[in-house]
């Protein structure tokens, strides 16, 4: 039995105020890094913090690569690359408190550092599956719409896609913050749950009029059915009656697995390849070369997707397909192959706005000195 030691004990309590109060860290993370600091006490006995050595932060380290978890069931690169991040974090908080500075050497924290092959494993980006406008088109066209609850489904995908938002975000969204006039969605961080409880308005992205048709004539069939503005966007289903009148009652879904689930099924029935709700963004953000003219316009895709930089955008969603890519590399070997085959009109044809200024004020400069 595990018998835990008072002040060991302490400084992980403190240790949990200052993530939550200082750094204002959410519930989730901060269990993960808990759950990490008491796997290394047990392992350690519950040996007292400040006298914690180099050896045995080598032997924890070794075994948990080497052995896996407590339960003898190997960790992934992710986990363990976790698991040492949040021990290392930790005491370098600890070397910084009355009572641990003299004990807890300056160097000592280090000796978390996780191997680098494993944090090369651990980032390493897994292959994605991201669908096409043609999949989704498919998708969407072979979904029922005889039920309320089916079109429900159809329209809570082509939401995913024309809003570009997270699905936890989506059920959570209520008709209040769905504009079908200006279409826009408000995500109001106090009633939508968005990433980092960010408020940001959104437009929709220009996916075209069949997509919108679907949102806007779903958001019209709730309103008939007397939701109002308070109501959720994407409800549960079966609708219950309210109180046997003609109105009915809707409750918001209490998680984002309907979603998922809605989604398998609907790529399955359309002998798609199944895709997490996710990458329906990326699919949008891989629009976004052949949308923007300009840097502007980019800039204003990359803000829809409620990025502050559009490098976010680049890294996170960007990614070309491999037929784009494989199409992209032809075209610059070909241009390799006939370098002055490209016009000048070619070139500029391509160039953003801010470019095509430049240009356009520096020939207005030659002529005026030629005159």
């Amino acid at each position: 039995m595990h018998k835990i030691n008072p002040s060991n004990a302490k400084a992980i309590y403190l240790y949990q105020n200052d993530l939550k109060h200082v750094r204002g860290y959410d519930t989730k993370t901060i269990d993960a890094a808990l759950r990490y600091i008491w796997q290394f006490d047990r392992f350690t006995g519950s040996g007292d913090f400040r006298n914690v050595e180099r050896a045995q932060i080598v032997k924890f380290k070794d075994n948990l690569v080497e052995h896996g978890g407590e339960d003898g069931k190997p960790r992934s690169p992710s986990t363990i690359v976790h698991t040492f991040g949040a021990l290392k974090s930790f005491f370098e908080w600890l070397g910084t408190q009355e009572g641990y500075k003299r004990s807890i050497p300056a160097d000592l924290p280090p000796y978390f550092s996780a191997p680098l092959h494993l944090v090369e494993m651990a980032s390493a980006a897994a292959p994605k599956v991201v669908p096409t406008i043609d999949q989704l088109c498919s998708i969407l066209g072979a979904m029922p719409t005889e039920t309320p609850a089916q079109r429900r489904d159809r329209a809570m995908i082509a939401a995913l896609f024309l809003f570009g938002v997270r699905d936890g975000a989506l059920i959570t969204l209520r008709l209040k913050h769905v504009d079908i006039e200006r279409k826009r969605v408000f995500q109001d961080a106090r009633e939508v749950k968005t990433k980092f409880s960010r408020t940001s308005m959104v437009d929709w992205f220009p996916l075209g009029e069949d997509l919108e048709t679907i949102v806007i004539e779903w958001v019209r069939e709730l309103r008939s059915l007397g939701a109002d503005d308070e109501a959720p966007l994407i409800p549960k289903t079966p609708f219950r009656p309210w109180l046997g009148y003609k109105t009915i009652e809707l409750d918001f879904l209490t998680s984002a697995h309907t979603v998922r689930d809605v989604l398998k099924a609907a790529t399955a029935a359309a002998c798609v390849p199944y895709f997490k709700p996710h990458a329906l963004r990326s699919t949008v953000a891989r629009l976004f070369d052949d949308w923007a003219l300009s840097t502007k316009e980019m800039k204003a895709l990359s803000q829809n997707m409620s990025h502050k930089s559009v490098l976010t955008t680049f890294r996170y969603y960007g990614d070309l397909d491999d037929d784009d890519k494989h199409a992209v590399i032809n075209a610059i070997r070909e241009r390799q192959r006939n370098p002055r085959g490209r016009s000048v009109t070619d070139r500029l044809a391509n160039a953003d706005s801010h470019t095509l200024g430049l240009v356009e004020n520096l020939l207005n400069l030659v002529e005026s000195r030629r005159s």
